[in-house]
């Protein structure tokens, strides 16, 4: 297979969870774009019918959707056998339940429970039983989708001139919910390594245009490219894991975040 055939995604299935919420939209163009066939998966089937517009409007057809509400192993059980009933094989998972966070901090103790049960328990079981299937077809690569809060603590004072956006970017389970895909795809990559399953987590930046200018400027500062990340950074770099072109690659998290945690 040639260095181009490597990157290509032409014949693979994938499958990616909560596509609405933010990079989801992007990596699916970005699976699409490499000529992979694309399903989506979440609670909420109109934002998922809105997504599969937006692929509609760029070219691509969404091969399908799939009603899924996280956190229940029978619906993880049923999530796996509908998958692999409609697509046959399941060649890449991309997560990206890591967003379905709570917003601000004043939250009770039920509240929080429920946000974990859905981030934290909710994805254990989805990868069980998404693992299993990608067991018996002896491959898979799955994409943990996670942030730059993964790898760092958020700076408060990165808010001081939007703090409009403070609720969002500093709630109270941000920082555990994020930081948690980075051990569990190792986890989840040593369990699945035996069966040619990889495993690895992307920690993105914040898109441009998806936060006030004000903490934009903040974020930037801090940064070595002195950029937000763009779609086509968010797309490439989800493409190159769920490729040939990284088969030797599994456990890691990839910073694509312009060079901000590396300071």
């Amino acid at each position: 297979m040639d260095i181009k055939s490597k990157f290509s995604l032409a014949g693979k299935k994938a499958l990616i969870s909560s596509p609405e919420m933010v990079y989801g939209t992007e990596i699916a163009l970005g699976f699409c774009e490499a000529e992979a066939e694309v399903w989506l998966c979440g609670a909420n089937t109109r934002a998922l019918q809105d997504v599969a517009q937006v692929l509609k409007n760029a070219g691509y057809d969404a091969a399908g959707l799939i009603e899924y509400h996280q956190g229940d192993e029978a619906a993880a059980c049923e999530l796996a056998g509908r998958a692999k009933s409609s697509m046959g094989r399941i060649d890449i998972f991309a997560d990206n339940s890591s967003n379905l966070l709570l917003k601000g901090w004043d939250h009770t103790f039920e509240e929080i429970t429920g946000n974990l049960h859905i981030t934290q328990t909710g994805l254990m079981l989805t990868l069980k039983h998404i693992g299993m299937a990608m067991a018996a077809q002896k491959s898979g690569s799955v994409l943990f989708i996670t942030d730059y809060a993964a790898l760092v603590g958020c700076d408060i004072h990165c808010f001081d001139h939007a703090p409009e956006a403070f609720d969002e970017g500093f709630s109270l389970d941000y920082g555990f919910v994020k930081g948690s895909t980075v051990n569990y795809a190792r986890q989840a990559a040593g369990y699945l390594g035996e069966h040619n399953i990889r495993c690895n987590c992307i920690a993105y930046a914040p898109l441009a245009t998806h936060w006030p200018s004000g903490f934009e400027q903040a974020f930037i500062r801090h940064s070595h490219l002195k950029r937000m990340a763009s779609p086509d950074d968010v797309k490439t770099a989800a493409v190159f894991l769920a490729s040939d072109a990284s088969a030797y690659i599994t456990g890691i998290t990839l910073p694509v975040d312009g060079g901000y945690t590396a300071k």
